[in-house]
């Protein structure tokens, strides 16, 4: 009889962890990073130095708040810039925690052009520093994980003047591994439990070059950043997160969420990838005045653009909204300038798509870009 009762609790029990390892169905978690700096889309917006206010978020059907960025200096301190020019991030913590019970809000540290993760990450006393500060930011703020940003191990660094090694590679899988050791026992101290993820790119660089099936076996999620395909960089107009690959693409055959989140499949559970969304687009002046200016060439690129400021271009009626119903992606254009961005009527797809795949989530870039909480509210709405 004990026999037979060890073997249905075990049985009970794996059972529990397999459904409860796969998002329910209508259900898959929504979380959005929000900066620390200041809000505005442009330097003279930014330089008034106005920060967001707990009192002012919509945060209804969120489940992480992902703070960016902690950044890395002195080796293995961790620092958030504005913070110490007087962004009082802990009293809006604060406001969050009172209005959101069941809100996570994690510190992620890192993010595009942060310096200081291989240095860290190589030596063995700097790691253990780091981990150590980690904890204490996240007891010192009543943060319910960490999330680690770190854009380039092993390389590339597109141009950026950011030191790599191949050892990042080793190492990267190590660092998380003391992590998230460094959180099961701060778990037994508070009762808490402490997520770890890790933010990674859409692009297959990243696979080739880091262990990722070892990086998956550690952390809760991986939040796979499907935008900014297109850009100032590009040769061409194009959508910066597509859904699908549109064959008329000229860059390089085109890129899409679709191909991003396959490549990660073939090595991590679906359940531990959150699929990224940006709230922000991207344009281009002096466009060529063809195809709707998709795929074209111009001659100069614009600054990116918040989800409110594109709803301010699309109300002023200079511009007409076209659907790419190939790549699932909307852009914007007035014979001159083109903007690439993310709405509804897209979401809607991707919402199907990361439900269809049963992929952990969705997470968005980021929330300053729809200070209503406008996408996000969609977002939850069809969960």
């Amino acid at each position: 009889m004990r026999r037979l009762i060890c073997l249905l609790s075990t049985i009970f029990l794996i059972l529990f962890l397999f459904n409860s390892s796969f998002p329910k169905d209508g259900y898959f978690l929504v979380g959005t990073y929000i900066r620390t700096w200041p809000l505005g889309d442009t330097e003279e917006e930014i330089s008034k130095g106005i920060y967001w206010k707990g009192d002012d978020l919509n945060l209804k059907g969120v489940d992480e708040l992902i703070i960016a960025f902690g950044l890395i200096r002195n080796g293995s301190e961790i620092f958030i810039p504005d913070v110490e020019m007087g962004f009082d991030l802990k009293s809006e913590v604060k406001k969050l925690r009172e209005r959101y019970k069941d809100l996570k809000i994690i510190i992620s540290v890192g993010g595009w052009g942060a310096e200081g993760f291989s240095d860290m990450a190589n030596d063995p006393k700097l790691r253990a520093e780091f981990c150590v500060n980690a904890k204490k930011m996240i007891l010192d703020y009543g943060f319910d994980g960490i999330d680690i940003d770190w854009e380039y191990p092993v390389g590339p660094d597109w141009g950026l003047p950011i030191r790599t090694r191949p050892e990042d590679r080793e190492n990267y899988v190590i660092l998380l591994k003391e992590l998230r050791d460094m959180l099961l026992n701060l778990s037994e101290t508070t009762g808490k439990n402490y997520s770890l993820s890790v933010a990674v790119p859409a692009s297959p660089w990243f696979l080739q070059k880091n262990d990722v099936v070892a990086v998956s076996k550690i952390v809760d999620h991986l939040k796979v950043m499907s935008y900014d395909y297109y850009g100032s960089w590009s040769s061409t107009t194009g959508h910066h997160a597509n859904l699908y690959n549109n064959p008329k693409d000229p860059a390089w055959g085109g890129w899409s969420t679709d191909q991003a989140i396959k490549l990660y499949l073939n090595v991590v559970p679906p359940e531990k990838i959150l699929l990224g969304v940006p709230f922000y687009g991207r344009g281009w002046k002096g466009v060529k005045n063809e195809n709707n200016g998709l795929f074209q060439p111009y001659k100069e690129s614009i600054d990116a653009i918040s989800w409110d400021g594109i709803k301010k271009l699309i109300s002023s009626g200079k511009f007409k909204r076209y659907w790419d119903d190939v790549a699932k992606a909307p852009y914007l254009f007035d014979g001159d300038t083109f903007i690439t961005y993310m709405d509804k009527e897209a979401l809607e797809y991707v919402i199907d798509y990361v439900k269809r795949n049963r992929l952990g989530g969705i997470f968005a870039w980021e929330y300053a870009h729809d200070m209503k909480g406008e996408l996000l509210e969609y977002i939850f709405s069809k969960r």
